[in-house]
């Protein structure tokens, strides 16, 4: 059943592309029971979490630049940044966060009057907990313990670990970035705000193909959120939190700039713009 809806669904649009080449991909060449797709113009098989779902093809991406997007040469080095802002996603996470922490803290400020009564001394007045009698945090009418106290600090700790994880997104959905430092020393992927990003390092030499990957299609039958992938010495995965305009063209310009085929160090796209390519990349092959 899941199968018949999800060949229903593919039979009716063309967005497969091959991750390779970025031909579309025809039904007939699709085996939904194995799960791959063959692609006549290179002539291999990929699954069907590594298509290009995109009803444009990687020129008409390239054709138009998404907002916070940019290409920029830095002396023998390419540096692409795509950024990760969504006013919407912001509002949502940013209410959520509220929310969350609002009702976190009052158990957050419980637990720390419990904290400095047993191991300082009575509370001062201005402290903002409540609950609290005569300088004392009261549980059922009883002075807070020891053992409540701790109790209550680790039951917390996964609350707070949420709290603080939802305040992280919602900066990240409005200062954000996912940077890809294309350069022959130490090329890299960064994501997250400034100095607090996290970093994933790769050989650009190395790299043999980038393509968008999803995971396997699950029992829902719905589409999976889509990650850039890099297949080299050693893969990785990035921009799954990008908006999907900026996430196809930050793929796009990387498939050019590593596509086997490009031999042209500075080969123009559709809108006379050009990726330049830095001499030193794939001189070994």
């Amino acid at each position: 059943m899941i199968l018949r809806r999800l060949q229903q669904s593919l039979q009716r649009s063309t967005i497969l592309r091959c991750p390779g080449c970025d031909t579309v991909i025809e039904f007939d060449s699709i085996n939904m029971s194995e799960g791959v797709a063959a692609c006549n113009q290179c002539r291999k098989l990929f699954r069907l979490s590594e298509l290009n779902w995109n009803h444009r093809s990687r020129e008409e991406v390239l054709q138009k630049k998404p907002s916070g997007c940019s290409l920029t040469p830095w002396g023998q080095s390419l540096v692409v940044i795509a950024s990760t802002r969504s006013i919407p996603g912001f509002i949502g996470l940013l209410f959520f966060t509220l929310f969350w922490n609002g009702i976190t803290s009052v158990f957050v400020a419980v637990a720390m009057a419990g904290l400095w009564v047993n191991f300082v001394g009575p509370l001062p007045d201005w402290f903002p907990a409540p609950g609290v009698k005569n300088g004392q945090p009261l549980v059922n009418n009883a002075p807070m313990g020891v053992g409540e106290t701790l109790f209550l600090c680790l039951f917390l700790i996964p609350f707070v670990a949420i709290g603080t994880g939802m305040a992280i997104a919602s900066l990240m959905a409005l200062f954000g970035r996912v940077k890809v430092v294309i350069d022959e020393l130490d090329s890299y992927v960064s994501t997250g705000i400034g100095f607090l990003s996290w970093k994933k390092h790769f050989d650009a030499n190395s790299v043999e193909t980038v393509r968008f990957t999803r995971p396997d299609w699950g029992e829902s039958g719905k589409q999976p959120q889509a990650a850039i992938e890099l297949l080299g010495d050693t893969p990785i995965q990035f921009g799954s939190i990008l908006p999907n305009d900026r996430r196809q063209w930050l793929g796009a310009v990387l498939q050019k700039i590593f596509s086997d085929n490009t031999h042209d160090h500075s080969r123009p796209a559709p809108d006379d713009a050009t990726i330049p390519i830095p001499h030193w990349l794939h001189s070994d092959r």
